[in-house]
């Protein structure tokens, strides 16, 4: 039984309004209406009773659209949606080549999971590698979670409106320079959730406790420890302590943290770039949408747009600074990283199925 309030909805993430009929938040949004318009039908493994919540909600599609219309969202209101935008679309003359790029497009994109194919051998732990015998396991490890987690970044950006048309160099010069910081900043998002809450000292003084778990993917977590063992305790305490720290205390919500990562992978001043102006308008609109949504949706906060900006700093000097331990360590394939980025791009599949999920 699903209550209609604004602030949990369907799989109990924050609502950022009212969609179809019910509050529900962005994720829960995009998978009803591309459920509906592509007429998609599923089926479920287990029996037909699988907990949709905030993590679990992409593991069984099934339950999870019974849930939808459990709570209230009308098939129906989709199909009107689409008849007006239909009835729009006859009268509008867009004037900028970069209409499709938004934070809902990309909200949706973010809904869906990207299983590559590809296998990446970015990180790697070689037999040139610096890295101590008794850390190699771990190390390991890790390369091989990154490399996953890295294919998986060149699936996203390479279904990003407009990225496509961009010159093929261009695209492997934009994920080759970005790669780094978009890995450390889906960990410092996904890792928010483990923060642990302030506590009191016995002289009443509050102070954060030190940060404990890293998430590095849905489902896998790193302890401090571990970190610590790795080698890579440093970056750890960095990405948890100036990332997801603030970003928790900023309250970044997801359309937020989008933008930010179309911001970070449209860089028109990475070295190289042949259609640097075209990187440029495509950066500039997503600037204008977070700017945007930040005045609709946090008015009373004046300089939040400049707020989450000021993340990007902290993370390009983590990414740095990581990026030195992964060549001090030999752990990157520097002469093969275009290599891959480039063949998977050539062998560009149509736009992320819906039947792959996040």
């Amino acid at each position: 039984m699903c209550e209609k309030t604004e602030a949990v909805e369907i799989c109990g993430d924050r609502a950022s309004g009212k969609h179809y009929g019910v509050y529900s938040c962005e994720g829960c949004k995009g998978f009803f209406k591309r459920t509906v318009r592509k007429d998609l039908t599923y089926a479920c493994r287990e029996e037909r009773n699988c907990i949709i919540d905030k993590r679990q909600r992409n593991r069984c599609q099934f339950c999870r659209y019974q849930k939808c219309l459990a709570c209230g969202m009308k098939r129906e209101a989709v199909q009107e949606e689409r008849q007006r935008a239909a009835r729009g679309a006859e009268d509008a003359h867009p004037s900028s080549s970069v209409q499709e790029l938004s934070i809902e497009r990309l909200l949706e994109m973010e809904s869906l999971v990207a299983d590559p194919s590809e296998e990446f051998q970015f990180l790697r732990v070689g037999p040139e590698s610096n890295v101590p015998p008794r850390y190699r396991a771990p190390v390991s490890s890790l390369c091989q979670i990154g490399n996953k987690q890295i294919a998986a970044l060149v699936v996203w950006a390479r279904d990003i409106p407009h990225f496509s048309q961009l010159e093929l160099e261009d695209q492997v010069l934009l994920i080759k320079g970005s790669w780094n910081e978009l890995l450390l900043f889906a960990i410092a998002w996904r890792s928010m959730e483990y923060l642990e809450d302030e506590r009191e000292n016995m002289d009443g003084t509050r102070s954060a406790a030190t940060p404990q778990l890293m998430c590095l993917m849905p489902g896998m977590t790193l302890h401090r420890n571990s970190a610590l063992q790795a080698g890579v305790g440093q970056i750890f305490d960095r990405v948890l302590s100036e990332l997801s720290l603030k970003m928790r205390a900023l309250r970044m919500d997801q359309a937020e943290y989008v933008a930010l990562k179309a911001i970070i992978l449209l860089n028109p001043d990475v070295r190289g770039l042949k259609c640097r102006q075209e990187v440029d308008l495509l950066r500039e609109k997503m600037f204008s949408c977070l700017d945007e949504y930040c005045r609709r949706s946090h008015s009373a906060e004046e300089g939040r747009f400049a707020s989450l900006l000021l993340r990007l700093p902290a993370l390009r000097s983590i990414s740095l600074k990581s990026f030195e331990s992964l060549f001090f360590f030999h752990l990157v394939a520097e002469a093969n990283i275009s290599g891959y980025i480039r063949e998977a791009l050539r062998n560009h599949a149509p736009p992320i199925d819906t039947n792959s999920i996040m």
